[in-house]
C-alpha cells in the first residue's frame, strides 16, 4: 500500500473501534498496526494477481492463458494459508466496528477497506502493465515472476513474519497439529 495516511487512518479506526474485541485488545498498538498492514498487503496482493493473471492474462487462449492460470493457481496454493487469516482479520475488525458503532459504521468500515484494497490493487496493476495494455509479453513476464515466487508473501520481509503470526493465530491451540490443517 502506498497511501500510508489512509492505512494509518483505518488502523487507528480499527483499533479504536475494536477495543471490545479480545483478539485485538490483547495486542499492543504496534502489533495491531503491523497485523492490519500485513493483512492489507496480503489482500491487495491477492486482488492484484487475481485481476492480472485471472481476469486479464488468463483470458488469452493458448499458451499465454494457460501459463497465467497455472501461475495463479500455484501462487494460490503457496499463499492461501496466509491470505485466509488476513481476510478473517478484516472481517473481525468489521464486526468489532459494527458492534461498537452500529451496523452502518460496520458497513462504512467494510466499504472503505474494499475501496482501499481495490485502489491499491489498481495502482499495482498500472505498474505491472506500464504501457496500459495487457499484452502477451506482459502476461508472460508476470506469469513467470509469479511462478518463480516473486509475489509470494514470503518474499516480503516487511510483512511475512506477521502473516505467519496471523496464520498461527487461526489454529486452535487445543487441537493436535494433524487436526489443524
Amino acid at each position: 500500500m502506498q497511501d500510508h495516511t489512509k492505512r494509518k487512518r483505518w488502523i487507528g479506526m480499527a483499533l479504536a473501534m475494536s477495543l471490545g474485541s479480545t483478539a485485538v485488545a490483547a495486542e499492543t498498538p504496534v502489533e495491531t498496526e503491523a497485523r492490519n498492514a500485513a493483512a492489507g498487503f496480503a489482500i491487495t496482493t491477492s486482488l492484484t494477481l487475481l485481476e492480472a493473471l485471472g481476469k486479464q492474462c488468463g483470458t488469452y487462449e493458448g499458451e499465454a492463458g494457460s501459463q497465467a492460470r497455472a501461475a495463479l493457481q500455484g501462487w494460490q496454493q503457496r499463499n492461501h494459508r496466509y491470505l485466509e487469516p488476513s481476510l478473517q482479520r478484516v472481517l473481525m475488525l468489521t464486526d468489532a466496528v459494527a458492534a461498537a458503532g452500529g451496523a452502518a459504521q460496520g458497513k462504512a468500515f467494510a466499504d472503505a477497506r474494499k475501496a482501499e484494497f481495490t485502489g491499491a490493487a489498481t495502482t499495482a496493476l498500472r505498474a505491472m502493465f506500464p504501457e496500459g495494455e495487457v499484452t502477451t509479453a506482459a502476461c508472460a513476464r508476470i506469469a513467470a515472476a509469479t511462478a518463480g515466487g516473486a509475489y509470494d508473501y514470503r518474499q516480503h520481509a516487511e510483512f511475512f513474519p506477521t502473516l505467519q503470526v496471523l496464520e498461527r493465530g487461526t489454529a486452535a491451540p487445543t487441537k493436535p497439529a494433524a487436526e489443524q490443517r
